[in-house]
């Protein structure tokens, strides 16, 4: 039987399958969550601002609304706890001064603590993005003319399918609006760091490791890593950066974080204070931090931000993972605040002199739909847009062009790193583009990327590649176990330094899938993807190499292996041995 397919991406190198969003595989774990409120109450407190004076106000009406009598109000400032051995992690809260009705506040965060005698109690984290005198100094200095800005906004863990699915009216929305989709992009390496890296810094993840080695214990070397806003920065560009899960956060996960804050604003002291506020998890995540969502915090900072500076160049980079990172359908709840937060840009003027990408670093990376070839495929192919600017068509038909050629070509996270720095360049001609570490053959999505293009030349490892597409097979009993096995021993091989880590028995053989014929074999080698499930419980998948006959056996493993349940419970034993360890129970979790 004959089986045709659609492609995202078609060429003698690439070819990418477009699956159906609702196909059978995918449509059965789909389910549309409800939107879960932190309060049943309206925010006692709110902040204004007007000509760059931030008030912090009590909303009188939400008192006497629910008869909260002789209430007292105080505000706290927060900052970075500077003297701590990790200032990254731990806030100084000041001493609460009282307020009524209103009071102005400046840069930093304030925590909110409201009582009354009969046990009412309300507590909330506010914070303005003010202009303060050395922003202003800055941005009286750039020499950047007609500014193009940039604001990333990323939701974690969303395949491109998945953002179809579970945000349909942010999709509906963008499709409507003329966002960009960038339908071959292709994840690099596994998780969110490498994936962000790749991004920001152009490099892979070794070089990410031995540059900016963010799993010191020597605290101050992510400061002197490459990041791109440091570009930006120099150039007279205003920037932030911000994610709403602090135990979560990129260079926070296993890592030191920064000594000092890497760009002008930096929110982090903010959501550790919001944290503090109290958590209720939803999908095991930070959902609320107190009366909030984490995610619309966000959302309001990106707003805030883009909306103060949408006058002056600037570069935002804001992370949402909590209402995305666990569940497949997490996002199904954000649906309706995401296209809102969309249309505010729009309707504040931002979109109008910015650039805006909405995106993924990853699709979902556990759960039972990774059993199947959609969540294989998914995992890989993160979603994408981009708003561009209306006068940038106009200003640059070219570049225009070349993006709109590249919708459908092979891309990857090197390519936008080249982007954003092709952005600056735009608006400074002294800026010198430099090739990507990681990927030197890399280019900007305003360049046309080739259409004959390889993962290899886009600098995608082998095992996240999506170009090859697999078909099941069904092997010979002994060549099935023998490629488990395979796996297996990879896994013990790669763990034997760590002690209490426990060894696997293959349990299942899930998967044996094979790569396209007549693709890329051009050495007598194919690809065979394997899926297995281990006693003790764990579920891992690997990209073997077969040379020669695949009946054979001759197998080598291309690139890493892949976790596709959740590990964090039973790998709490080690850090760099995470993914493959599962460790003994009646060890005594710290």
């Amino acid at each position: 039987m004959c089986v045709s397919y659609r492609f995202l991406v078609y060429s003698p190198k690439c070819k990418i399958v477009d699956l159906d969003p609702f196909n059978p595989e995918a449509i059965q774990f789909h389910k549309v969550e409800d939107y879960v409120t932190c309060t049943n109450e309206e925010l006692l407190t709110y902040v204004t601002k007007n000509d760059n004076v931030a008030r912090l106000h009590i909303n009188m009406s939400v008192l006497s609304s629910h008869s909260h009598k002789n209430v007292h109000c105080c505000y706290s400032n927060i900052t970075r706890n500077l003297e701590s051995q990790a200032p990254d992690d731990k806030i100084k809260i000041s001493q609460c001064q009282d307020f009524t009705d209103s009071v102005i506040i400046h840069e930093q965060p304030v925590l909110v603590n409201c009582t009354n005698n009969k046990g009412f109690t309300y507590k909330n984290v506010h914070v303005a993005v003010s202009i303060t005198k050395a922003i202003k100094d800055k941005i009286g200095r750039s020499k950047t003319k007609r500014p193009l800005s940039v604001l990333m906004i990323g939701i974690d863990s969303v395949s491109r399918l998945n953002f179809i699915r579970t945000l349909p009216s942010t999709y509906m929305y963008l499709e409507s609006q003329g966002w960009i989709p960038l339908l071959g992009y292709n994840k690099m390496a596994d998780n969110t760091f490498p994936n962000l890296m790749a991004i920001l810094t152009g490099f892979d993840p070794d070089m990410s490791n031995q540059v900016c080695n963010p799993d010191t214990t020597s605290l101050g070397k992510l400061d002197t890593c490459p990041l791109i806003w440091h570009n930006y920065s120099k150039h007279g560009y205003v920037t932030a950066y911000v994610e709403d899960e602090a135990d979560l956060s990129t260079f926070n996960y296993l890592k030191t974080g920064f000594k000092s804050p890497p760009t002008d604003y930096y929110f982090r002291p903010y959501i550790l204070a919001a944290h503090k506020l109290g958590i209720t998890r939803v999908d095991k995540v930070s959902y609320c931090t107190g009366p909030e969502t984490s995610g619309e915090r966000i959302m309001n900072l990106a707003k805030d931000f883009s909306v103060t500076f949408k006058d002056y160049p600037s570069l935002g980079f804001f992370w949402m993972n909590t209402f995305s990172h666990n569940e497949l359908n997490s996002p199904t709840r954000m649906d309706r605040k995401v296209k809102a937060f969309l249309e505010t840009l729009a309707k504040e003027g931002v979109a109008d002199n910015s650039i805006i990408v909405l995106f993924s670093d990853h699709g979902i990376r556990y759960g039972k739909i990774r059993l199947y070839n959609t969540g294989w495929l998914e995992e890989r192919l993160p979603f994408i847009y981009f708003s561009l600017p209306p006068r940038f068509k106009n200003d640059y038909p070219r570049l225009f062009n070349n993006f709109k050629t590249n919708v459908d070509r092979l891309t990857s996270p090197y390519d936008f790193y080249m982007t954003l720095q092709h952005i600056l360049a735009l608006g400074d001609k002294a800026f010198e583009r430099k090739p990507s570490v990681g990927c030197p053959t890399c280019r900007s999505f305003f360049d046309e990327i080739p259409y004959n293009r390889s993962c290899e030349e886009a600098g995608i490892s082998l095992h996240f590649c999506t170009c090859y597409g697999y078909s099941e097979i069904k092997l010979p009993k002994n060549v099935t176990l023998s490629a488990a096995q395979f796996v297996i021993d990879e896994i013990h091989h790669r763990i034997k330094s760590e002690k209490r880590c426990l060894r696997y028995k293959l349990s299942k053989v899930w998967r044996t899938a094979v790569s396209h014929s007549g693709l890329y074999s051009s050495n007598n080698e194919s690809y065979l993807l394997v899926l297995i499930q281990t006693i003790p419980e764990a579920f891992f998948e690997a990209t073997l190499t077969v040379t020669g006959d695949i009946a054979y056996g001759n197998f080598s493993l291309a690139g890493t292996i892949s976790r596709t349940d959740f590990y964090n419970e039973n790998g709490w034993c080690t850090k760099k041995l995470k993914s493959l360890c599962y460790c003994p129970k009646q060890w005594t979790k710290p």
